[in-house]
């Protein structure tokens, strides 16, 4: 029986910046493609996660998933958002998973290396390491699997946000060891 699981997610899940204009899903799909597991991209640049998740239910109402990959957080250092309502967002994410049935693994969020336009790299590190908390209890509190992106090495990050590459194969690894 083919698993089919969504990857949910903002730019950092699509592969914006990617000089091949790939992604973490497809090395995922190119890594698994002797299992049976099938990955759908379901990301959209900029979003924070509140618009992730809402958008996120709906396409699992829609779609018949046995699993979900969610990243988010990015954005939300950004405006800043609060780690109370980033909590907030991810409880609703897990329970939404829970009622259907559907496996949920967290990525955490990567650091950011550089102060791109609208992001500052002091300010949202600070509140990404609170969300990365907040991940890491959530997940011990539910048991959810995690995947730890936040020490990845800053020569996958070509713009200090988005990965590269070599980094989009470095996440589909550490994904897929946790499969």
């Amino acid at each position: 029986m083919i698993k089919k699981i969504c990857c949910l997610g903002d730019s950092i899940t699509n592969g914006a910046r990617n000089e091949f204009f790939r992604n973490y899903v497809l090395e995922l799909n190119y890594l698994k493609k002797d299992d049976n597991y099938i990955f759908f991209n379901y990301s959209v640049n900029g979003e924070t996660t509140g618009e992730i998740i809402n958008r996120g239910i709906v396409l699992f109402n829609k779609f018949k998933f046995d699993g979900v990959i969610f990243l988010g957080g990015t954005n939300d250092s950004k405006v800043p958002i609060s780690r109370k309502i980033y909590e907030k967002n991810l409880i609703a994410l897990i329970h939404t998973c829970k009622k259907l049935n559907l496996e949920l693994i967290i990525c955490t969020v990567p650091k950011i290396y550089s102060g791109l336009p609208f992001y500052s790299q002091k300010l949202g590190n600070k509140f990404i390491n609170q969300y990365n908390l907040c991940i890491k209890n959530l997940c011990k509190k539910y048991k959810l699997k995690t995947v730890d992106l936040n020490s990845m090495s800053r020569s996958f990050f070509p713009d200090g946000i988005h990965t590269n590459n070599d980094g989009c194969v470095i996440k589909a690894k550490k994904i897929n060891d946790v499969l």
